[in-house]
């Protein structure tokens, strides 16, 4: 059984189901179909179960492929079998997953994917049905998870484990890793990190009822505990159950189907692990009401069963699918899919790029997609008709600096064009800094007596900065006030180097824990009330990064002083100073005039896309540093960093007008970039610009008029523009009295 009965009694008595009745029909009516059972009627062994699937390969090579999943705690292998049209080749389709008693003792879900593999295979290409799922869906059917357990008749390992209380789990054990857990468990899950598993069911003998999402929630408490897809898991439930006619006529569950928390909650299931973890929907199949059903009734539940299993795996082929690729060379991406306002991801397969999002409800979805190094792209109003499939595939964009990026030597005040690839339906933001990977170290003791705006907190209660306790000076931060059941959080971005800090615990230990977080990464979990000040260090890559400490509390008790302290958080900060080169380029363009002005050995430059309404995409920085040298400062003509009257005389000595040049070598100051081999009036108006003397104009030149402003010119603009200004104000206050305007918004 899915074994909830071994940790709490069942909510609901079995009285008035008549199952011995309505078994005794159903094996009348197989009686009259295919006569009586054979007497030497028996479960498979475990040596048939690896020969029977063997089997199926060596007779249908092109579509089925055996596979050892790894061994058991006794050394047993744990097989499955792959189906599919062009087995063993990575397709743009959803991977799906049968697998059965993980409990030992419950051991009809195995003959049913026994019988499942074979009906697939010797029906392939004759059965239009059978053909299609096996043509759109690669299939994997692990028939015996616990091997040992089975050949012990238990539902345990070998070790005594209950494989279904072993997973991964948010609220009693969070680490998505193999390590510390069943050798059994281990191999599904590393079986199933090298695949992205759209669809899946594990099947369990015990009752009879299709048991959904989630089986477990902060509390532990047996409640209805609703996924963010809780429509949608109801939908495929019903696919399973609405075809097996003594699971829907049930009298226990409505529909024979439940939600699992709401029956009653476990720990460590593998449904939640799937659809938590892997982005993988999974429903828990109990097929029958006793644990090991007569060998002689296998054919009966076959019967029962059959077009359950085809309809639940045709589910998988709804919603919204498709392909996310590189939009510049159009290779595969493994992304993140998120349909806005659902708190679930799901992932591409990265080999294909594909991926599959169910979807019931017919409705409009918007969709984020996410990959590592590349802009987010949101789609918005995918529109999706339940029970049908949306193809909408999707092209994710990188900004790339082209040049400089990293090892040119430029020279001051000279024009080059700053290059970058990037999505061409996107404007750009374009900057450098002199100052590259330049960092210092910075120790935060919350001495200020509040916390800083790079701070921020949330969850139940704000954390805060106090002098209750502190391990060095006279505040430490302190997460906030909860009670039981509830979470408070600080959150604070770091640049890549050395991060360290001092924490104090004082809790309920066992229960009441402090965990911290790199990028969502769980790196000290801990509680208790005999912890003294201890101390964390690590570092990180150079990178942004979030650190995020927590305090959360459980359903009762408090012990201590029932908080965590932090203190003496020590970091590495960047000194870097960003300046714009291009504020915001046209649609498109990917490169832009810059005229570095400042020599110096330590230049970066640095683009990012523009989406419109404030959206951007993430920056793309030159690789290395670069160096500007000094060069010739343009209309400098006697080299002393200045333009002022000695440049100007040399200007006027040196003007050629339009056509006149090529101009001397010591005239070459006076031909400004673009240059074209002339001094002429373009030129002039550049070294009106390029004027440095900020106490006197340059004097007229005849030849040239004064485009540009002098400084006194100026001065006369903005007069102009003030007495302009006072004016209309003047006649605005006349007109508003006039007309008996009031309030802001009156204008004119």
């Amino acid at each position: 059984m899915y074994s909830r009965l071994t940790t709490s009694p069942r909510p609901v008595a079995r009285a008035g189901r008549h199952s011995s009745l309505r078994a005794a029909i159903v094996v009348l009516s197989l009686w009259t179909l295919w006569g009586p059972m054979p007497a030497s009627a028996q479960y498979h062994t475990y040596p048939e179960i690896g020969s029977e699937l063997l089997a199926a390969q060596a007779s249908y090579p092109s579509i089925c492929q055996r596979h050892d999943l790894g061994s058991s705690g006794q050394g047993r292998s744990i097989w499955a079998i792959c189906i599919t049209d062009n087995v063993g080749v990575e397709e743009d389709e959803p991977e799906f997953k049968y697998v059965s008693t993980m409990h030992g003792n419950e051991p009809m879900g195995m003959e049913l994917c026994l019988k499942l593999v074979e009906y697939l295979t010797t029906n392939y290409g004759i059965d239009p049905r059978v053909t299609n799922i096996v043509d759109s869906v690669e299939l994997w059917i692990v028939p015996l998870m616990n091997p040992d357990g089975y050949i012990a008749d238990t539902r345990y390992n070998a070790s005594g484990i209950d494989l279904n209380r072993n997973f991964p789990d948010p609220f009693t054990s969070p680490e998505n890793t193999p390590d510390g857990r069943a050798v059994e468990t281990g191999v599904i899950m590393n079986w199933s990190f090298d695949h992205s598993f759209t669809l899946s069911a594990n099947y369990h003998g015990g009752e009879l009822v299709v048991n959904y999402p989630f089986d477990n929630n902060e509390t532990g408490s047996s409640v209805y505990t609703p996924t963010p897809d809780d429509e949608m898991f109801i939908w495929i439930s019903k696919e399973y159950s609405q075809h097996n006619q003594p699971m829907w006529d049930s009298s226990i569950f409505d529909y024979g189907i439940t939600n699992g928390a709401d029956w009653y909650a476990i720990s460590g299931g593998m449904q939640d692990w799937s659809y938590r973890y892997m982005g993988c929907n999974e429903v828990t199949i109990e097929v029958s009401e006793a644990h090991t059903p007569g060998a002689g009734e296998i054919p009966t539940f076959w019967s029962q069963n059959r077009e359950s299993m085809l309809a639940y795996i045709e589910t998988c082929l709804t919603g919204v699918r498709g392909i996310v690729t590189n939009g510049a060379t159009g290779e595969p991406l493994a992304a993140t899919v998120t349909v806005i306002g659902r708190d679930h991801e799901v992932y591409t397969d990265p080999d294909v790029g594909d991926y599959h999002r169910m979807l019931y409800l017919t409705d409009t979805y918007d969709l984020t997609f996410e990959a590592e190094g590349y802009d987010t792209a949101v789609e918005y109003d995918v529109p999706v008709t339940g029970g049908d499939i949306t193809v909408w595939d999707v092209e994710l964009w990188r900004t790339n600096v082209s040049y400089p990026n990293g090892g040119e030597s430029l020279t001051a005040f000279t024009e080059i064009d700053v290059t970058w690839t990037g999505n061409p339906d996107a404007n750009f933001q374009v900057q450098y800094t002199p100052d590259a990977d330049q960092i210092s170290t910075v120790v935060d003791g919350f001495e200020t007596g509040v916390l800083h705006d790079s701070y921020q907190t949330g969850g139940d209660a704000y954390w805060s900065v106090t002098d209750s306790d502190s391990y060095a000076g006279d505040y430490a931060a302190r997460a906030g006030t909860i009670g039981h059941t509830e979470t408070t959080w600080m959150t604070r971005t770091v640049e890549g180097g050395d991060v360290s800090f001092w924490y104090r615990v004082s809790s309920e230990s066992g229960y009441d824990y402090f965990r911290f977080y790199v990028d969502d990464d769980l790196m000290i979990e801990t509680s208790g009330t005999s912890l003294g000040w201890r101390d964390y260090s690590t570092t990180l890559s150079q990178e942004p990064h979030e650190l995020k400490w927590e305090y959360s509390k459980d359903i009762n008790t408090s012990s201590g002083s029932d908080t965590v302290w932090i203190d003496e958080l020590e970091f590495t900060a960047s000194d870097m100073i960003w300046t714009d080169i291009e504020p915001l380029t046209e649609l498109g363009v990917t490169s832009t005039p810059w005229t570095p002005t400042e020599p110096g050995t330590a230049y970066k430059v640095r683009a990012r896309s523009y989406y419109g309404t404030g959206v951007y995409g993430e920056w793309d920085e030159s690789d290395t540093v670069f160096t500007v040298e000094a060069g010739p400062m343009p209309g400098d003509f006697d080299g002393d960093m200045e333009v002022n009257y000695s440049d100007y005389v040399d200007f006027v000595n040196c003007f050629t007008g339009p056509g006149g040049g090529p101009v001397d070598p010591e005239c070459e100051p006076g031909d400004f970039a673009p240059k074209d081999g002339d001094v002429d009036c373009d030129d002039w108006q550049k070294f009106l610009l390029a004027w440095t003397d900020t106490q006197h104009d340059p004097p007229e030149f005849a030849q040239c008029p004064n485009i540009i402003p002098t400084v006194s010119q100026w001065g006369l603009v903005v007069m102009t523009l003030l007495i302009w200004t006072a004016g209309t104000v003047v006649i605005g206050i006349r007109h508003r009295g006039a007309y008996g305007l009031q309030g802001k918004g009156a204008t004119l």
